[in-house]
């Protein structure tokens, strides 16, 4: 080899092996839990066909370390035993587990992320619909963690007025009185 062909060489074999040192990086720190999410766009006369087969996918997915298809971990749906995420052939598929290493799902992306969360923002999932092929679905976004918990719903303000009025009623039939003496005397 020249001079030159041997430097090309070296540099290539580099590259390699600094991509597979961050490969093995981000698959070490894979969430342990992901989710896929997303918000249909409201459509004139309500959800779409995608989106009524799509809803049953959304949730969170715990990743089975002792499990890898596709040389990346495999994920199973909470509360589900039967509904697996995992990758084959340069694809992530959500399906049914008898599935599990093939390229049959209910959902796919074309993406080779090392980890589902680290699919890129300009990968399209898309649903299969029966007898009428894939549908892309722009909304749907895999991330990291679990489902948030719910948000507390603040109180309608035209319900404060009959709040404050009930603490007040049952402040007077539990001794009101004794607790504003008790106040006063501080």
């Amino acid at each position: 080899l020249s001079g030159d062909e041997a430097e090309a060489e070296a540099e290539a074999e580099a590259s390699g092996s600094e991509e597979a040192e961050v490969w093995a990086r981000q698959l070490a720190e894979a969430a342990p839990v992901v989710r896929l999410e997303g918000q249909p766009r409201r459509q004139r006369h309500g959800w779409t066909v995608t989106w009524s087969v799509a809803r049953r996918w959304l949730g969170s997915y715990d990743r089975l370390d002792r499990v890898q298809v596709g040389g990346r971990h495999v994920y199973c749906r909470r509360g589900s035993s039967s509904r697996v995420l995992w990758f084959t052939a340069g694809f992530w598929h959500f399906g049914h587990i008898q599935y599990l290493g093939s390229q049959t799902a209910a959902l796919f992306v074309a993406d080779s992320a090392a980890c589902p969360e680290a699919i890129g923002e300009e990968g399209v999932w898309h649903v299969g619909l029966p007898s009428r092929g894939w549908a892309p679905l722009h909304e749907l976004r895999v991330r990291a963690g679990a489902e948030p918990p719910p948000q507390p719903r603040p109180l309608p303000s035209a319900m404060l007025p009959a709040f404050v009025g009930l603490v007040i009623v049952l402040a007077a039939s539990t001794g009101f009185r004794v607790w504003l003496g008790s106040l006063f005397a501080l």
